[in-house]
């Protein structure tokens, strides 16, 4: 699963982080840090330099960013980011499934266990 070519910054990339964002995957001083070090990214978007210092509620993120960027990822795909939400010892809002159902999750998507830490090489699972 890749949402973009190396180096290049993506609409779908950015949904992703997004998701990892609501599902507790990352934290928002996470997300700051993921800004600040994608901006070397070719076709980066401005709002980065904005979000680097984004410490707002997270439903807000979409004012800062002027859109709802899309990234197609199944249902499971999702509950595998609670998963990481709870193996890092987070406990996200509102989680749509127990923990033990959300390590599951995780247990049977390696590719999303792979590609969060692509994404985000500076967090260590």
């Amino acid at each position: 699963m890749n949402l973009s070519e190396p180096g290049c910054f993506s609409d779908e990339l950015m949904a992703f982080v997004i998701t990892c964002l609501f599902c507790g995957a990352i934290s928002r001083d996470e997300l700051n840090i993921w800004c600040a070090e994608n901006l070397a990214l070719n076709n980066v978007a401005v709002f980065l330099y904005e979000l680097m210092d984004f410490h707002d509620e997270i439903f807000k993120i979409y004012k800062v960013i002027g859109y709802v960027p899309y990234w197609e990822h199944t249902e499971d795909d999702e509950h595998a980011l609670y998963g990481i939400s709870v193996r890092r010892g987070f406990e996200p809002y509102d989680m749509p499934l127990t923990r033990e159902e959300a390590l599951a999750c995780l247990e049977a998507s390696p590719n999303i266990e792979r590609l969060f830490g692509q994404v985000f090489s500076f967090i260590k699972l």
